[in-house]
């Protein structure tokens, strides 16, 4: 099925149940979208980041399984997660250079990366990775990058594995207490999420 398809069958009204609620979102609002297999069920599964308060920098993440009741030939909305996801569209009220992104992982994850290449002289690129396990979107993996374009901090480089509890910081291997978070229940505060902690030694 191919990718244009999927987004018609997104902006029309979903066909029998759900178990999540998307807000009124128009087509025009849909940043970005990902095709892959999520719960490994051999069947093409959907995920999109979509804008859903445009006076703010946030998006929300919507992710389609295909339900066994319909032989997987509908996709039902699985998850919804509004305004957790930082960033904009460039142009349209944020600016260019902090868009956000999603794409379908090798393994079946999804992964989405935020970004700040535009304003101020912190720079950076923070990707999570999401796995499905037991019904639920973990978040599973974790890595970030950021540099000072003054260059009066150190660049930092973080790649995490949060479900074992082990990762790469500055490429000096590191043991942390492993994570089971699912995606809602990921809080960012001041800034920090529990994996940016993790990767400047804050847990």
């Amino acid at each position: 099925m191919t990718f244009l398809l999927l987004l018609a069958m997104f902006a029309a009204p979903l066909a029998g149940p759900v178990r999540a609620q998307a807000p009124g979102i128009a087509p025009s609002d849909i940043l970005d979208a990902a095709i892959g297999d999520w719960n490994k069920d051999g069947r093409e599964d959907l995920a999109l980041l979509a804008v859903t308060d445009r006076d703010d920098m946030q998006v929300g993440l919507y992710v389609y399984l295909r339900g066994a009741e319909t032989d997987g030939s509908l996709l039902t909305l699985v998850l919804t997660v509004p305004d957790k996801i930082w960033g904009a569209r460039g142009g349209d009220g944020g600016a260019f250079g902090q868009e956000p992104s999603i794409k379908a992982l090798a393994n079946g994850s999804i992964a989405i990366t935020t970004q700040n290449f535009g304003i101020g002289r912190e720079r950076w690129e923070h990707t999570l990775s999401l796995a499905y396990r037991d019904g639920r979107f973990l978040v599973a993996g974790l890595t970030f990058s950021s540099f000072d374009s003054l260059q009066e901090e150190e660049p930092l480089t973080c790649d995490l594995n949060l479900l074992t509890g082990r990762g790469i910081v500055n490429d000096k291997p590191v043991r942390f207490a492993p994570l089971s978070l699912t995606f809602d229940r990921w809080e960012t505060t001041s800034g920090e999420d529990p994996g940016i902690r993790i990767c400047r030694g804050r847990q």
